[in-house]
């Protein structure tokens, strides 16, 4: 009876010392990028061969089961599947635009693309940014439509090449080209803009502005008439005499310029200086020549000028006359005009007693032309009469619109 009783203490013992020494992992839960463990894997303790199943988290999914398998006291890889970014299919291209990966590397969850226009193209929709989302790219297809410029007011003075017939939008890359017909004003500005991107133009539209001239400083012994009281500065046209005030002296230059384009006097400022017994050679004359010439000539004594074909000599007498030591009577070989198919199909004007000629019409100083407007055109209140007469080598043209 005795021995019975110790043997069933030792199997007791070894029971309880058994169920103590059983294996838990204790430790914190294996960490998987981009996933989390199944709510039906939580508990409080983990046991020997205890398993843990893991679920992708969201916008991923599984390649490959995962799960983890408590040993010993760790944690051991049971199966070794991963969580891959959820794909989305390839982005729709945009008519006139492109688009690049703003953020990520590759079509995927999370992944953003950005939408460019091409060139001559602006976006229009409010967004340029689609995200990769679990159900598809977000956002609509962004929509890159053409550039187009709205043409400034001008002023009445300007010419405007290149403008739509409904005055209505250009688009990118279009030219407008100015002119200002009226030879009393210049161009202040560029003289053409291009539609650029943005829907800006390029530049401001420039306008036609008074062609003036300012009056020289006073110049030493030479009376100046003509000069406005209290305006140093006069318009196309104005005229300006010189005398000397010494009436012993003589004027070397020409007694009178003109106000012309582009601001500048027809001729520069003459002086006064004590008069001379010789003059040097004959001076050179724009578009002509003289007759023979010497290296000197005395006070009295004239040289002949003839001017180049077509041009005509002003005034009619051909000669220049040493006097005190300069040479008098200006001389001046009036240019003829030009008129070129070119320009007038650019204006919208034609002859009107010509017949269409393909080449270049040639008018001698002080000839007249008659222009008429071509097809059903009219002529522009700015524009200048339709009979127009060659001075000096300038004949304006007449603008149709």
């Amino acid at each position: 009876m005795k021995s019975s009783l110790t043997l069933l203490c030792l199997v007791v013992w070894m029971n309880v010392d058994a169920s103590s020494a059983q294996t838990v992992c204790s430790g914190p839960l294996p960490s998987v990028p981009d996933a989390r463990v199944t709510e039906e894997s939580i508990k409080n303790e983990y046991k020997e061969d205890d398993i843990v199943l893991f679920s992708c988290n969201f916008g991923f999914v599984p390649a490959g089961r995962i799960s983890y398998q408590c040993k010993k006291n760790k944690w051991v890889v049971v199966r070794s599947g991963k969580c891959k970014p959820r794909p989305c299919e390839l982005p729709d291209e945009t008519a006139n635009g492109h688009y690049s990966i703003h953020v990520g590397d590759d079509f995927v969850f999370g992944a953003t693309i950005k939408y460019t226009c091409n060139d001559g193209y602006q976006m229009v929709s409010k967004m340029d940014i689609r995200t990769c989302m679990v159900a598809g790219w977000s956002n609509h297809l962004p929509i890159c439509e053409v550039v187009s410029c709205v043409p400034e007011a001008t002023d009445g003075r300007v010419v405007v090449s290149g403008l739509p017939d409904d005055d209505g939008v250009r688009q990118y890359g279009h030219e407008l080209k100015f002119s200002c017909p009226n030879p009393a004003h210049q161009l202040k500005g560029n003289p053409q803009v291009v539609c650029a991107a943005g829907g800006m133009w390029n530049n401001h539209f420039p306008t036609c502005e008074d062609v003036t001239c300012e009056a020289a400083e006073k110049i030493k012994n030479v009376n100046v008439i003509g000069i406005p009281q209290n305006n140093n500065t006069m318009k196309y046209g104005h005229r300006l005499q010189f005398e000397c005030s010494n009436s012993k002296h003589v004027l070397k230059g020409e007694s009178e310029v003109v106000c012309s384009t582009n601001g500048q006097w027809s001729h520069s400022f003459p002086i006064c200086e004590e008069p001379k017994d010789f003059c040097g050679p004959p001076p050179h004359l724009m578009n002509g020549d003289t007759k023979g010439g010497r290296e000197s000539y005395r006070s009295g004594e004239s040289v002949q000028y003839m001017c180049q074909k077509g041009y005509q000599m002003d005034p009619p007498s051909a000669y220049k006359t040493c006097h005190d030591g300069i040479w008098t009577r200006p001389i001046t070989c009036l240019k003829p005009c030009t008129v070129d198919e070119e320009p007038m199909n650019t204006q919208n004007i034609q002859f009107k007693y010509l017949r269409k000629i393909k080449i270049t019409l040639y008018a001698t100083h002080g000839d007249h032309i008659t222009f008429k407007c071509t097809g059903h055109s009219r002529m522009s209140p700015v524009s200048v009469d339709f009979r127009q007469q060659c001075i000096n080598g300038v004949m304006n043209l007449p603008y149709c619109q």
